[in-house]
């Protein structure tokens, strides 16, 4: 009852055009129930009594009702149609909203399918509800007691025999309806599993066909297809069982007024009017009936998918802005970790332990490490993606706990191994942090990232649609995008995670001339496996199991034994990376050198 309550909340909003709905429903009921007492007298009057007049305008009547009944049933529909929309769109819309404030853990435990299912059939089957099941629900409610009222006024005896079922029919539909939630509750978890299942074949298709794995897929998809359609089943089976036994105790009931009523039109206890219009009203009360197990199959449905939907809405944002929060419009871009200690959620171990250095304004950082020793977890602090679990994370002296998300976040930058792109034109791209930004800006970051020479090549230029993710464009190309992207964001942080480790030696060489124009005056923090790319940073972190091991120049480093100068070593030994002349004389590195911002007249320099 709760869940169905904060459904109905998000109807308030429209109190009118509900009042109007139900002010056309009931209507259209009082019209309905007059239709049988007009029948009756026409009976009685018209055809039992020969008054011709009468009967012609009786049916005059009917007529005239029956039209006016047809006009409120119009608005009637038409409103819930409008209202089921306008609470679609209203929970969608909070729904998309609430997801842009949950942090990332939220997605690193959340799969894609569950909450595009959540978004997309749960608030299907609520929009179902309002409109094929409250309907019938209030009309079901108010037909019962209005035509339980005239029953009674008309034969009390007939009354008692008619509704005689009624109370066992209302108490198992109750109880059906309390049984069957828990049922489709899993019918819509396994929807979410095989939505997921989709989404991640749709979205890895290029994998799945390089390594002829469709056969595998198919069946894993096949395997939650079953699921769902088992699940499907044993609902249905249930409800299966539920209407026929609706169906068979109204039949007793019509079969029992029929005989007693018949018995009183013999004995003169009532006219063959009368019990026509018993007998009408009693098929008027089939409907609600024939109804029931149907509407609280429906409401159980909507019930099951408002708990997905308001358990998502229910989330607490871990990472929200605090009260009182400051807003800081420009930074220089100092950056300290003052032993900071962070955990990703369902992890054994500690990603950071006790990891404190200063990034001064304009200084490169590099961080250098294995796999998993934590070099992604400092950079997802600074933008605070994740909150540290012990110790502070400062920008410019404060923490940033204590500032704005916005305004924080406006002043990183990102550039990272894997550039997403959106299913836009290459300009909303670029101009994703900035959507206003002009053409000329657009076009003065693109020459500044070393793109323009290949977007003016493209059929459209700078309104080329990219495909999903981008997959129209090779990985050079998505990562210049990527590099104009933050260029035109104008950030004072700038965080560079591995952003040239999968594209060959030229293009690799491109990339670095983009980046050199990007982290000019910036407080630059830089991953990476290639280490002729961070040769010459400020300073160079080196990171085992969550813990700085090892900290300094890449001169001082490479005299100490250690992780850093085995990694250099074996770079060099092997010419992978250094194309086989040896780290010095490798890719020239990218070194910060003057304070430069980008102005709206850059070109082609």
């Amino acid at each position: 009852m709760k869940t169905l309550l904060r459904i109905f909340g998000y109807l308030r909003p429209y109190g009118w055009r509900v009042a109007a709905l139900y002010g056309a429903l009931f209507a259209a009921l009082g019209i309905q129930l007059a239709v049988p007492l007009v029948l009756a007298r026409a009976i009685d009057d018209g055809v039992v009594g020969g008054d011709r007049g009468f009967l012609l305008r009786a049916a005059g009547l009917i007529v005239a009702l029956t039209v006016l009944q047809g006009g409120f049933t119009f608005v009637r529909s038409y409103l819930s149609q409008v209202l089921s929309e306008r609470v679609g769109f209203d929970l969608r819309n909070a729904l998309y909203a609430h997801l842009q404030t949950l942090p990332f853990a939220y997605y690193d435990r959340s799969q894609t399918g569950q909450l595009m299912s959540r978004a997309t059939e749960d608030v299907n089957n609520i929009r179902a509800m309002l409109v094929m099941a409250m309907r019938p629900l209030v009309l079901a409610i108010g037909t019962f007691v209005t035509v339980t009222v005239i029953l009674f006024r008309t034969d009390a005896l007939l009354a008692a025999v008619a509704l005689a079922t009624m109370p066992l029919l209302i108490w198992y539909s109750v109880r059906f309806g309390v049984a069957i939630r828990p049922v489709f509750l899993k019918v819509q978890e396994q929807f979410g599993a095989m939505t997921s299942a989709l989404q991640e074949n749709v979205a890895g298709n290029r994998v799945v066909r390089a390594f002829a794995q469709e056969r595998a897929e198919s069946d894993r998809f096949e395997a939650e297809l079953e699921e769902l359609f088992q699940r499907n089943l044993r609902a249905a089976r249930r409800w299966a069982f539920a209407y026929p036994l609706t169906l068979a105790l109204f039949g007793l009931n019509l079969a029992a007024v029929l005989w007693l009523g018949g018995y009183r039109v013999l004995t003169g206890a009532i006219t063959v009017g009368t019990l026509v219009a018993v007998n009408r009203y009693m098929t008027l009360l089939n409907e609600p009936v024939r109804w029931l197990g149907f509407v609280v199959q429906r409401i159980a449905r909507a019930i099951a998918s408002g708990e997905r939907i308001f358990e998502i809405l229910d989330t607490k944002p871990a990472i929200a802005d605090r009260p009182g929060a400051l807003a800081l419009d420009a930074i220089r871009g100092e950056v300290t970790f003052e032993d900071v200690g962070f955990r990703f959620g369902g992890a054994k171990r500690d990603a950071l332990a006790g990891v404190s250095f200063t990034a001064r304004p304009g200084e490169t950082v590099a961080l250098v490490g294995p796999t998993g020793a934590g070099k992604t977890a400092i950079v997802n602090l600074i933008p605070r993606f994740y909150d540290p679990a012990a110790g502070r994370v400062l920008v410019d002296g404060h923490d940033v706990r204590d500032l704005r998300l916005q305004s924080l976040r406006s002043q990183v930058g990102l550039v990272l191994q894997e550039t997403f792109l959106f299913s836009v034109s290459i300009r909303e791209n670029i101009a994703f942090g900035r959507p206003d930004a002009s053409m000329e800006e657009v076009i003065a970051a693109a020459t500044a990232a070393r793109a323009h020479e290949f977007i003016s090549g493209l059929p459209e230029g700078y309104e080329t649609e990219v495909g999903e993710r981008g997959v129209t464009l090779s990985g050079g190309q998505k990562q210049r995008i990527a590099i104009a992207r933050a260029l035109l964001l104008d950030p004072r942080i700038l965080i560079l995670d591995d952003a040239t480790s999968s594209v060959d030696t030229e293009t690799e060489h491109e990339i670095q001339e983009a980046l050199r124009t990007l982290m000019r005056g910036r407080t630059s923090f830089v991953i990476a496996q290639r280490l002729t790319t961070v040769q010459d940073a400020d300073q160079i972190l080196v990171l085992q199991e969550g813990q700085v091991v090892a900290r300094g120049t890449h001169d001082e480093l490479i005299r100490h034994a250690g992780f850093f100068r085995e990694l250099s070593e074996l770079q060099g030994q092997d010419g992978s990376e250094a194309g086989g002349r040896g780290l010095e004389e490798a890719t020239p590195p990218v070194r910060p050198t003057s304070d430069v911002r980008l102005p709206v007249a850059v070109s082609g320099d």
